[in-house]
Parts: C-alpha cells; sequence; structure tokens
C-alpha cells in the first residue's frame, strides 16, 4: 500500500469517526432534551406543589362508582356470555384539590363499542362538548370549580393496561391537564385481593414522548366510603339495572319509534305548528320519509342557519284567522260597540278554541304517554348513555317546542286584548 493510499484510508477512518460521534452527541443530546422537557415539567409542580401530577392520588366518590358499574355491567357480566362482552366509554367530571390531589365526583357514560375497542364517533364529540359547557356553566352558577378530570372504560376480563388506542386518549386528556386519570373497570377483577373494587387508575409516567409513553396502573385511589361498603351498595345498585333495565330500553324505544317518529311526526303533519323547511311538502304513508321534514331538530347542521323555513300551513291558517279577529275587535272596542264586541269576542274565541281541540287533545295524550316512560326510565337514568339520553331530550325539546306555540295559540284564542 504506498503513502497516498494510506492517508486517503486513514482519513476516510477518521471522517466515519467524527460522523459516528456526531450522531452519538445528536442521539444524546435529543434524549438529554426528552430528559430536559419531562423533569422541568415534573419540577415545575413538585417545587410549586410539593407533588408530580402523574403520580396524585385519586378520589373517587360512590356517585362516580356506581355510574361506572352500572353502566359497564349492563355490557359485562358473568350471566352474559363472555363474547358478548364490550367495552364501555365516558368521562369523569370533579376537581383537583389544593394541586395534590384529584376529586372525582361523578362518571358520565358516554357509548358502548366492541369487545376490545371503543369507536369514538363525530356524534360524540359535539356531546362532550356540549357536557363540557354544561358543566362550565353549572360550575359557574354553582361557584364551584367542576371540570373533566380525566376518562373511565372498562376492560371486561383483559385487566388494568393500556392500548395504543387508550395512550392515544390519554394523551389527550393528560396533554391538557397534567392531573387527568385514566380509571379501568374490569368486573373480572372485582372482589379481588388486589382490586377488590374492579377499578385501577392508570396515568402516563413521560407523556412527553408521546406514543412511545410508558404508564402507571398503580395510582393511588381513596374511596368515599370503606371498599367493603362500597361493593356492598352497588351490588344492590347492580340487581335493580339488571332487574328493570330491560323494561327501561324499552320505553326509550317507544318514546323513538312510538311517541317521536309516529305521535310526534303525525301530529306536525296535521297540525303543524313549528317552522319547517321551505321545500315542497312530500305526500306519503312512510313514516320514515315523513320524517324527513323534521330531521333537523335531531342532527347538527352547520348549515342551519343559512336556510329558509315557513310556518305550517295549519298554523298559518289559525294565525291568519287570529289576526282577522283581532283586528275587528280592535275596531270595536275603539269605537265603543261594547254589546257588539262581546258578541263577536265570544263567537271567534269559540271558532279558534274548535280549531285546536284536536292538537290540544293529540298533544295531551302524547305527553301523558310519555311521562308515564319517563316514570319507568327515571330510577336507571343515571347508568343510561349519551345515545340513549340524547332520544330523550330530543323528544323533550322537540314537545316543548310545539306546546310553546300551542300554548300561545291558546291563550290569545281569548282575545284578551
Amino acid at each position: 500500500m504506498n503513502g497516498k493510499e494510506s492517508n486517503s484510508k486513514e482519513a476516510e477512518n477518521n471522517n466515519n469517526e467524527d460522523n459516528q460521534n456526531e450522531n452519538e452527541d445528536l442521539e444524546a443530546t435529543t434524549s438529554n432534551s426528552d430528559i430536559f422537557i419531562e423533569i422541568s415539567t415534573k419540577e415545575h409542580y413538585i417545587q410549586k406543589f410539593g407533588i408530580d401530577p402523574a403520580v396524585s392520588p385519586i378520589f373517587i366518590s360512590y356517585n362516580a362508582y356506581r355510574r361506572i358499574v352500572g353502566y359497564a355491567m349492563r355490557y359485562g357480566n358473568e350471566d352474559l356470555p363472555q363474547r358478548n362482552w364490550r367495552e364501555v366509554y365516558g368521562i369523569l367530571i370533579g376537581s383537583i384539590k389544593e394541586n395534590k390531589e384529584v376529586i372525582i365526583k361523578d362518571a358520565i357514560p358516554v357509548m358502548a363499542g366492541g369487545r376490545a375497542y371503543v369507536e369514538y364517533k363525530s356524534k360524540h364529540y359535539v356531546d362532550t362538548a356540549q357536557f363540557n359547557t354544561a358543566i362550565y356553566e353549572r360550575a359557574i352558577q354553582d361557584n364551584k370549580e367542576d371540570f373533566f378530570v380525566g376518562w373511565w372504560h372498562t376492560h371486561p376480563g383483559i385487566g388494568f393496561i393500556f392500548s395504543p388506542r387508550d395512550i392515544e386518549t390519554q394523551l389527550f386528556y393528560q396533554g391538557v391537564n397534567p392531573y387527568a386519570i385514566a380509571l379501568v373497570f374490569d368486573h373480572c377483577q372485582k372482589g379481588s385481593k388486589s382490586y377488590y373494587l374492579g377499578v385501577a387508575g392508570i396515568r402516563l409516567k413521560n407523556p412527553d414522548r408521546g406514543m412511545f409513553a410508558t404508564y402507571s396502573n398503580t395510582i393511588e385511589l381513596k374511596f368515599e366510603f370503606a371498599k367493603e361498603k362500597m361493593v356492598k351498595q352497588v351490588e344492590n345498585d347492580i340487581k335493580e339495572i339488571k332487574k328493570n333495565i330491560r323494561n327501561t330500553l324499552k320505553q326509550i324505544n317507544f318514546i323513538d319509534e312510538v311517541l317521536r317518529k309516529k305521535g310526534l311526526a303525525q301530529l306536525q303533519r296535521n297540525f303543524g305548528l313549528i317552522m319547517v323547511l321551505k321545500r315542497d311538502v312530500k305526500i306519503t304513508d312512510d313514516e320514515q320519509e315523513a320524517e324527513e321534514d323534521d330531521y333537523y331538530l335531531y342532527e347538527w347542521d352547520p348549515d342551519i342557519d343559512k336556510k329558509i323555513y315557513r310556518i305550517p300551513k295549519f298554523r298559518e291558517k289559525i294565525e291568519k284567522e287570529l289576526k282577522k279577529c283581532e283586528e275587528i275587535l280592535i275596531d270595536l272596542k275603539k269605537t265603543n260597540q261594547t254589546t257588539d264586541f262581546k258578541k263577536k269576542k265570544a263567537k271567534f274565541s269559540k271558532k279558534i278554541k274548535e280549531m285546536l281541540v284536536k292538537p290540544n287533545e293529540w298533544y295531551k295524550k302524547i305527553l301523558n304517554d310519555f311521562t308515564k316512560s319517563i316514570e319507568v326510565i327515571f330510577p336507571l337514568f343515571d347508568y343510561l348513555d349519551t345515545d340513549e339520553r340524547k332520544i330523550i331530550e330530543h323528544f323533550e325539546k322537540r314537545s316543548f317546542e310545539y306546546q310553546k306555540i300551542l300554548d300561545d295559540l291558546n291563550s290569545r284564542s281569548d282575545f284578551n286584548l
């Protein structure tokens, strides 16, 4: 080997060593940077509040625990075949006490998923946003500091682990709130030595690492009552749920399929009072087709304000009749024709009230049926999920709109000018 080749080879080796050292330095810098970010976040809370949020203890109220277990046991219990077990998901409401402890006051069921996952749909994001707004408004009204403090879900027969999807969800919660907690319930663990209540608290140890974060499932949990009392009380609740849930769901289905889709839909078609979209009315015996006119009442539409509405023909007819009668009565009153005024008033009032007899009777019947259904549903309302609660809320909103207009027309039919 000549001197030139030797020098060239030596230079190449030196370059390779330099590149290797440079890469090692870069990796060390990146690693140190990650550690610095993690430590600085921890140190900030430790120095300021004396605790790392990732290990802060959790206090769980009985109210929150019973709602988690009650909803979870609908989709995973010893009476169901294991192949039918399903995961469920919900959100946790509470506050942070002195920046050292998370207080969980409520656990709202949101949805049920599949055997080993829960698919979050767009409508559930809208529902969650509405929950957040309602909680914020209630907190201001009651002078409290309640907000979303985390989420909960179930792992029936799987245990207290985090899937990649769970890590992704926890990253969202913990990224916004370093105290955010995930509670996991597994009914197969309930009564065990390590997890007597069947629930564990999980947090990411190092959320700065994103999907590569590791987690701890040994977060300290405190409970409102002694563990034995918590389990005993929730067992009584579970018995009631198992006994009555089928009838409860039957009543929810009755509200949706009979009262809303048939009762209120037919009432609106025959005696329309609520504003409808300005388009040709479809004459059909098909309930689903007929219900399209009312679709906007149940589904969020970003362009809703851009659309044009019209008064239904039945209401338009009454409004015109009321206006005509009012003008006549006002003229009679102005000219002091008292006798004619009284006669006309009685006549006009009778005419309008007769026009309103059918919608009043129909609406009263629907409302009575709804009240009876609610009496059955109410005891288990806390164990219903978002979709089930929305059916009731949509009906209430729809019927209230109709009732408000009907009450106004009933009042105006007295012609108390």
